[in-house]
């Protein structure tokens, strides 16, 4: 077991919320007139476009913050939400920040054309893409270890903002994200 610290119960009930979380997905990815062939290995993968890749971005966001010793949320709404024009300009000249605001961004507008379309392919969808973009912000951003003090609070705003739309996104969906994976 990754987390032999956890006790067995919270161990169970984080393996249920993957597995619920890779079914539901699994099942919503799909446009309705597609034909669908249920494969468990498939679904429950931790790469590509299934729900745990999206549950582990999740937590990824939120392990930055536990490191850090910050609230998401909190960071979220009082720092991510007073971002100012002048700090997304300074800061969003990397395309990939840009695409990846961009991409947070759309979540609401994605949820009402789903609720207008009954179509929950397209959210799965956008989860996907949304994940995989704050996957690679991961990768390419030491964040905790940004010298640069306004830098780095962009970048942490940069993954408040992900994670509150990730979170938003897949609890439309049904999905929960565990605290740990």
């Amino acid at each position: 077991s990754r987390h032999p610290e956890l006790a067995e119960s919270e161990r169970q009930k984080i393996s249920e919320q993957i597995a619920i979380g890779a079914l539901r997905y699994f099942m919503l990815k799909y446009t309705k007139p597609s034909v669908i062939a249920f494969d468990f290995k498939d679904a429950l993968s931790f790469e590509g476009e299934t729900g745990p890749y999206a549950q582990y971005a999740v937590v990824r966001a939120s392990n930055i913050f536990r490191k850090g010793g910050l609230d998401p949320n909190a960071f979220c709404r009082d720092v991510a939400s007073n971002v100012s024009a002048e700090e997304l300009t300074k800061f969003l000249g990397d395309n990939d920040l840009w695409e990846l605001w961009l991409s947070a961004s759309k979540t609401a507008y994605i949820i009402d054309q789903c609720i207008a379309t009954t179509e929950p392919a397209y959210l799965a969808k956008h989860v996907f893409q949304l994940a995989q973009l704050f996957n690679t912000f991961y990768h390419r951003y030491p964040i905790l270890s940004e010298a640069d003090e306004s830098r780095k609070r962009f970048l942490l705003a940069t993954a408040a903002v992900v994670r509150r739309e990730l979170t938003r996104a897949l609890g439309v969906m049904g999905i929960q994200v565990p605290p740990v994976m």
